[in-house]
C-alpha cells in the first residue's frame, strides 16, 4: 500500500514501469474514481529488492509493514526461485471531486 500526491495517471505509469524492471508484469488493475488504483501483479522473488527502490526512485514509497514485507520475502533462501503474486494499492490525496465513469451497458 502506498499513499501519494503525485498525479494519479503519472504514479500508475511509475509503478508499471517499476514492475516491469524489475521483470515482473502487471495482471490486472482497478481504478476506484480518482481516488484509488490497484494492481495485481506477479514478479520474481529475486527482483523483490528492485521493486522496492524502483517505487522509491519514483516517489512512491511503500508503507513501512510492506516494505518490512518485500525485505522478508527477499531475504528467504525458500522462495529465491519463486514468482510472487501481489496487489499495489496507490491512494491518491487531492482535492478533486471524485471523479465520475461511465459503465457501459452491457448487452442482454
Amino acid at each position: 500500500m502506498l499513499m501519494t500526491r503525485r498525479d494519479r495517471h503519472g504514479a500508475t505509469d511509475g509503478a508499471a514501469d517499476a514492475i516491469a524492471a524489475a521483470g515482473g508484469w502487471v495482471d490486472d488493475h482497478h481504478q476506484y474514481s480518482n481516488k484509488m488504483t490497484t494492481l495485481r501483479f506477479t514478479v520474481p522473488a529475486h527482483g523483490l529488492l528492485a521493486l522496492r527502490d524502483g517505487l522509491s526512485n519514483r516517489d512512491l514509497a511503500l508503507a513501512d509493514a510492506a516494505t518490512a514485507d518485500l525485505d522478508r520475502l527477499a531475504a528467504d533462501p525458500a522462495m529465491a526461485d519463486r514468482e510472487i503474486s501481489a496487489t499495489l494499492q496507490m491512494t491518491f490525496i487531492h482535492a478533486e471531486p471524485d471523479l465520475r465513469l461511465d459503465i457501459p451497458a452491457v448487452p442482454g
